[in-house]
């Protein structure tokens, strides 16, 4: 059995980047003889992300490996095969047998650094490693538990906090010689005035066989209790699973105050039994940011990788340029043949996640183009509404992102929607006339080269279903249009506003752009991927 691990911390966000990560996992988990896992630091629900991003991941296992410490990492991966390294500015070293990055752009690590980020690296950037190091020492293992599956930040958890469970956490156990002490609470934010929970405790990979140790709780709303789970010594020790089962809520559906949409169970502890010192040492490095002890000084992390995959040309010059690496163009994968070209209307459709930062898609300064062109000519773009489509994280900078461009657009014909599931997204490209993308409009491509579509899965997912993409003549949009034939590129807001309105005018033979979108986007499909991607792993392994 060849066991592989994708690494996407990010997972979570089941973004395009997810999208890429996801599919090879899919691919690779339909080989015989593969065993795949995704590997990531938040909890993610597998059938939620194949949901989100129409992908089948039943076969794929699920390991949530919050960054400790380069000890618990190597632990961590280096019983793979094969490490594929997916996560977008990772500059985690590889420990499998085999190791490939997957770079979308080789962005400088310290692209979104404020003063207070400097200020911190410069002062405390050794103690902090100088702790986690003390805490590899004193405590080797944090305990030996660790956190399989159903925690969402494991992190907490392992630092002795409490970590919100997904209603189905599994905690593994290494055989401790001595009780493991869990604390469950139901917290008042729940709603439940009574919440229920299970305890079960298996051998090892054995969940579906009688437990060694089963317990009941009733908590009634705010109680916390903690239980001590005696391990079975009797049948050569351990590792041992220990499955927690509970009610659940979602927050946003109990309370209009909050937009958390996760489904939440009990509340977890490690309460097992910790010295004053380990306690002290546990309490500081929950305050440690972990980018103090990420943030790699030099690209030796590199070293550890035998081969870099770039996604586009784009992506390629540049990690040739910034990195001095050679690498491999792997376009995305994107599921052309899934989209239908119906009757068109009147919309003109952007999709990508909402996030302020440097990579953003400009989703504020659409709605304010499309909001201008409605005021200056509302004979002709009045009747059109302009979709901004796209997941947004729990991040509250995120969420303030969507709420910022809900507000500028209040009273037009914009609307903007969240986390969207793929049938809807797959019927509303379907039903699109125009498509715009406009990541990087506004930025130097010298000085922030990063900050401009890597590649542009949505643009292929639009060509695909028909519409007419109107796209900035930058990054590797360039490797997917050809202005004229299959779409169109503008340099300036202005541009984009003149070339969106001769279409609307009908003064753009749209049907035969449509046409050659459609065709052209097949080189970019899951066949081509499929068959490209395999070839890489098989030469790795």
């Amino acid at each position: 059995m060849v066991k592989i691990a994708i690494y996407d911390r990010y997972l979570i966000t089941a973004g395009g980047g997810e999208r890429y990560s996801c599919k090879i996992a899919e691919i690779l988990s339909r080989q015989k003889g593969y065993r795949v896992d995704l590997i990531t630091d938040i909890y993610a629900d597998l059938e939620t992300v194949s949901r989100r991003l129409n992908l089948d991941l039943g076969r794929v296992g699920l390991k949530v490996f919050p960054f400790i410490s380069g000890d618990y990492t190597k632990k961590i991966t280096s019983g793979y095969d094969l490490f594929i390294n997916a996560t977008y500015l990772s500059s985690l070293p590889a420990y499998g047998k085999s190791n490939i990055y997957l770079c979308y752009f080789p962005t400088p690590f310290d692209v979104d650094f404020k003063f207070i980020h400097r200020f911190l690296m410069v002062f405390f950037r050794l103690p902090a490693i100088w702790l986690l190091k003390l805490a590899d020492r004193m405590m080797p293992g944090l305990n030996g538990i660790q956190v399989e599956e159903g925690i969402y930040e494991p992190k907490r958890f392992m630092l002795k906090r409490g970590s919100w469970s997904s209603g189905k956490a599994v905690l593994k156990v290494n055989d401790p010689g001595r009780p493991i002490k869990i604390g469950f609470k139901n917290p008042g934010s729940s709603g439940m005035d009574k919440m229920a929970v299970s305890i079960k405790v298996f051998k090892s990979g054995d969940l579906n066989r009688e437990p060694l140790f089963a317990e009941d709780l009733s908590l009634a709303k705010g109680i916390r209790k903690s239980l001590e789970i005696p391990l079975d010594h009797q049948e050569g020790g351990g590792p041992y699973d220990i499955l927690i089962s509970s009610g659940t809520f979602v927050p946003s559906s109990a309370s209009s105050s909050t937009a958390d949409s996760r489904k939440l169970g009990v509340v977890l502890y490690d309460d097992t039994k910790t010295g004053l010192p380990k306690k002290i040492l546990l309490k500081l490095l929950g305050y440690i940011p972990l980018f103090l002890v990420n943030y790699p000084k030099d690209l030796r992390f590199l070293e550890t990788y035998g081969r870099v995959i770039a996604i586009s040309e784009y992506s390629r010059s540049w990690v040739k340029r910034l990195w001095s690496r050679d690498s491999t163009i792997l376009f995305p994968p994107v599921d052309v043949n899934s989209f239908t070209v119906r009757k068109k209307e009147k919309i003109i459709l952007s999709v990508g996640r909402f996030f302020p930062e440097h990579h953003n898609k400009k989703q504020l300064e659409m709605a304010k183009a499309f909001i201008e062109m409605v005021d200056r000519h509302p004979g002709t773009a009045g009747d059109y509404t302009l979709y901004l489509v796209g997941g947004v994280g729990r991040d509250a900078r995120h969420l303030e992102y969507v709420e910022k461009i809900k507000e500028a657009s209040r009273d037009y014909p914009v609307k903007v929607i969240t986390n969207m599931e793929w049938d809807r997204l797959e019927d509303l490209f379907s039903k699109s006339y125009i498509f715009w993308h406009a990541s990087g409009m506004g930025e130097d491509g010298e000085d922030h080269p990063e900050r401009f579509e890597h590649f542009g899965i949505t643009t292929v997912e639009a060509m695909a279903a028909g519409a007419v993409p109107v796209v900035i003549n930058k990054g590797g949009q360039k490797e997917i249009i050809k202005n004229g034939r299959n779409g169109f590129f503008f340099d300036s807001w202005e541009e984009l506003e003149n070339i969106t309105l001769k279409i609307m005018k009908g003064e753009v033979d749209t049907g035969r752009i449509s046409k050659n979108a459609v065709r052209d986007c097949k080189k970019f499909s899951n066949e081509n991927f499929e068959k490209n991607m395999l070839a890489i792993v098989r030469d790795a392994l």
